[in-house]
């Protein structure tokens, strides 16, 4: 059994639904089971997650990018 924890931004279900199934054909092609791989996503809100300073959401809003909610 494999558990694949992911610590990332806001997606929606669709981009969270493709990050798991690829995970998972990543471990299948490595050696594992596709019905014993758990892969579990930790969505961060990107007002608290930051990088020099600065948080995400703030750098996204500089560069004019809209963040998902």
């Amino acid at each position: 059994m494999a558990i694949v924890r992911v610590e990332l931004g806001r997606r929606s279900q669709e981009q969270r639904d493709a990050i798991i199934k690829g995970i998972t054909e990543v471990m299948v092609a490595n050696g594992a089971q596709s019905e014993g791989t758990q892969v579990i996503l930790y969505e961060l809100d990107m007002n608290v997650w930051g990088k020099g300073g600065k948080t995400f959401a703030q750098r996204a809003a500089e560069q004019g990018i809209t963040l998902p909610h």
